[in-house]
């Protein structure tokens, strides 16, 4: 029996870093298929945090697919996000909860379970239905969904989100509130990163209007960290730009207690971009956006909307 490689996106934030873990779980244990998680990158503080606390070692990091290798993709359908040779393996099954963007193939019929949730471990719990889930993965279920959900704040929340989290906390004997906070304290804590790191650690490059654009977020609770590296920041992004062939790049420090977001832009087309994305304008330095905090429902479709 061939073994599946589960994993998720590049720049893995703590969704794409557990869910990984326990969908490859999943099928070992209940659908009596060889399967082992792996990682697309270094994962963030915060996801180093939650695997510590639940006992879990951090999956192998690889940087590319071989040709054969049979993949199982959580919490990504977009061939921009994977690691190398994507094109070469075989794709056997997508669980996802962003939309679909249309640029993978495969040569036969697979298993796609997407749904409109904030996060792809609420998906992994309903697959895993009557199943038994020991408390230690419904502490990885759970923490996937706090983080991505910035505890239930982001509009991409829903109400069945909401019943799995409190679902899972009973489970793992967690109490919600503590965890997520302490995640958060962590995730805030850039003590160590340079620019590259904090551009990095939560980062996407989008094809949007005919634009290449790198999308980056931070979740903190403590925005001045980011904010004093604004120099550092911005001269790293430039470089970016060159070195990617990016049209634009852009960070979004997102303040968790505030629900907003301060967004540094690399030049002025990201400045004017993000200001019509916005429609708000995009005068000083940086630029406060209140009740912008989610990437996937707010942010990337109002730059695309403005490309068009």
């Amino acid at each position: 029996m061939s073994t599946f490689k589960v994993i998720g996106h590049l720049n893995p934030d703590t969704d794409s870093t557990c869910s990984p873990i326990v969908y490859a779980w999943y099928l070992k244990t209940y659908q009596n298929q060889d399967a082992q998680a792996y990682l697309a990158g270094e994962p963030n503080k915060e996801a180093l945090y939650v695997l510590s606390k639940f006992g879990f070692e951090k999956p192998q990091i690889i940087n590319s697919f071989s040709e054969g290798d049979q993949v199982v993709l959580v919490d990504t359908n977009n061939a921009d996000e994977l690691i190398p040779g994507i094109e070469s393996a075989q794709i056997v099954e997508i669980v996802d909860h962003h939309k679909l963007f249309g640029n993978l193939s495969t040569n036969f019929p697979i298993k796609i379970t997407m749904s409109p949730v904030a996060c792809v471990a609420t998906i992994i719990r309903d697959i895993i239905g009557q199943n038994t889930i020991p408390s230690n993965v419904a502490g990885l279920l759970l923490a996937g969904i706090l983080s991505d959900t910035l505890k239930f704040t982001s509009p991409t929340t829903t109400a069945h989100d909401k019943d799995v989290a409190v679902e899972l906390a009973q489970i793992a004997g967690i109490n919600p509130d503590e965890l997520a906070n302490n995640m958060f304290e962590v995730k805030s804590d850039l003590t160590g990163m340079d620019a590259d790191a904090v551009l990095h650690m939560d980062s996407k490059i989008f094809e949007l209007g005919g634009k290449k654009l790198r999308i980056s977020v931070l979740e903190t609770t403590k925005p001045a960290n980011a904010l004093a590296m604004i120099t550092n920041l911005k001269s790293k992004m430039i470089e970016l730009k060159a070195e990617e062939s990016l049209d634009g790049i852009m960070l979004y420090i997102v303040d968790i207690i505030n629900s907003s977001s301060e967004v540094i832009a690399s030049g002025e087309f990201e400045k004017n971009l993000i200001s019509k994305a916005h429609n708000i304008p995009f005068d000083g330095e940086t630029i406060n956006l209140p009740g912008v905090v989610s990437r996937k429902k707010q942010i990337v479709p109002n730059i695309e909307k403005a490309l068009q």
